[in-house]
């Protein structure tokens, strides 16, 4: 089972050392969010698939890009409720489109069985335009959808992966709920990157948030937060 991964940025899933369209071994940096899944699939399988190098990360950027081939492509309507669709909604859609395209070509080439995981933040600074969560996330699945693509996850923290790091370094797990109703817009009074950054003592980076992780320190078989069990079930489910 090989795993593609699509994020953000490196504080997330992490990054490229180079500019290519995607990066695997070496060339990928993981962040947090990387270690995250790798213990969730360790739980189920028994074995590490960073240090197993059955990976591969595609940038953000190479979404993008690559995006433009849907207009190619005859408009169909949307498994979303009701028929409009806000330009954001239509982002995660695309974005989850075009990630299930690759993971189709790399199965196809290494003739075994890929697992999609597409980050994305859900509330950042445009989040007036930016809808409800739920709609984020179903437009990301139908999007999986849309492409015949059946092992596509979601990774969509409310609202943003900031949060989950917090409920651990600030609040012990307990009433981590709260932290989901917070505004993940990063110029709001008090910030949960700022608050983070509070709590740790320094401007969190990609190589302090993986250690943290790593370590147990944010331990993720005690994050109960609706936003993380929905992705571990679904990552879970499609691993199984």
């Amino acid at each position: 089972m090989l795993f593609l991964f699509s994020g953000e940025g490196p504080t997330d899933l992490g990054t490229c050392t180079s500019g290519t369209d995607f990066c695997e071994g070496e060339a990928f940096l993981h962040g947090p969010m990387a270690v995250m899944v790798d213990q969730i699939v360790e739980g189920k399988h028994n074995y590490s698939l960073l240090d197993a190098n059955c990976y591969r990360y595609v940038p953000k950027k190479t979404l993008t890009d690559r995006a433009s081939e849907l207009k190619a492509i005859t408009k169909k309507s949307l498994n979303l409720p009701g028929k409009k669709r806000g330009k954001e909604t239509r982002y995660f859609y695309n974005n989850a489109r075009v990630l299930a395209r690759i993971a189709m070509e790399w199965e196809a080439e290494q003739k075994e069985t890929v697992v999609a995981i597409l980050f994305r933040d859900s509330d950042g600074t445009a989040s007036a335009g930016r809808g409800i969560w739920l709609d984020k996330y179903n437009s990301m699945l139908n999007g999986f959808s849309e492409e015949g693509f059946l092992r596509g996850v979601p990774m969509l923290p409310k609202p943003k992966s900031e949060a989950w790091i917090l409920c651990a370094v600030k609040n012990a797990y307990q009433g981590c709920e709260a932290l989901e109703d917070r505004s993940g817009n990063d110029n709001s009074r008090n910030s949960l990157k700022e608050e983070l950054t509070r709590h740790l003592e320094n401007a969190p980076s990609r190589e302090s948030l993986s250690q943290l992780v790593r370590d147990g320190k944010v331990n993720i078989n005690q994050i109960r937060m609706p936003s993380f069990k929905i992705l571990r079930d679904r990552l879970e489910g499609v691993i199984k």
